[in-house]
């Protein structure tokens, strides 16, 4: 690759890919990482290998998730937690109603096109924006277990595999999580992802039960349960999730 150039790498991280742009520099004496508007770009060092590069892309991954995420963040506005903002639902906009009432719980419910939430009617605005974010995080978590729980099961046992132990977390740097003693942690914030994407990352993290690594053996397990996978992974890491950034 000529000093000029530039090329797009990919490389597999624990739960998602990771496209970035490579170029050389001659005046370059480390390997420069920057994530703008167009991704995340690399810069070498004339005489730095390839691997160098995806080896400090791997160790600085969750430093370049988290800034590509807040740069995608900007992009769609934060939830506030007042009447009329979208909350994202497997890969729909639902409207957020906020209505008060006399008791100081903070309630969520959820119809076909709503996310009602009832928050204490003596709260001062300020005081009840946050408990309304508050209460839909409490709720997104509680959602995305009850829903992922059963899917993370079934593919275990297609598999073979011991049921493992489900716990739902909001994670920044990965959609999911398997440990060595069949625990698996999910992302809550792909409740917010089309149903299909789900499956995907429960499919990935139930292989992981058999398999830690992302050897030709996990993906052949993962083959046998979802011939599709890498048009779901691709779509996984293009998609942007529909309501507000919460």
């Amino acid at each position: 690759m000529s000093r000029d150039s530039a090329q797009v790498r990919q490389i597999e991280l624990p739960d998602r890919d990771l496209l970035y742009t490579l170029k050389r520099s001659h005046r370059r004496k480390t390997i420069g990482l920057k994530v703008s508007e167009d991704g995340l770009t690399v810069t070498l060092p004339a005489r730095v290998s390839v691997a160098e590069a995806d080896a400090v892309v791997r160790e600085k991954a969750g430093w370049v998730i988290d800034r590509l995420e807040k740069r995608q963040a900007r992009t769609a506005p934060a939830l506030r937690g007042v009447d009329g903002e979208r909350v994202g639902w497997l890969g729909k906009d639902l409207r957020l109603s906020v209505l008060t009432h006399d008791k100081a719980r903070t309630t969520v419910t959820r119809t076909e096109a709503e996310v009602i939430v009832h928050v204490d009617r003596h709260l001062d605005p300020s005081d009840s924006r946050k408990a309304v974010l508050a209460a839909l995080k409490r709720w997104r978590k509680a959602e995305a277990l009850a829903l992922m729980t059963p899917k993370l099961e079934a593919y275990a046992r297609a598999l073979g595999a011991k049921r493992p132990k489900v716990s739902v977390r909001e994670q920044k740097a990965r959609w999911g999580s398997c440990s060595s003693d069949g625990s698996i942690r999910m992302n809550a914030r792909l409740i917010a992802y089309p149903e299909a994407l789900i499956d995907y990352v429960c499919a990935h993290e139930a292989c992981h039960l058999l398999v830690m690594d992302h050897s030709s053996r996990f993906h052949a397990l993962l083959d046998g349960l979802m011939p599709d996978q890498h048009r779901r992974r691709r779509a996984l890491r293009e998609t942007r999730p529909a309501g507000g950034a919460f």
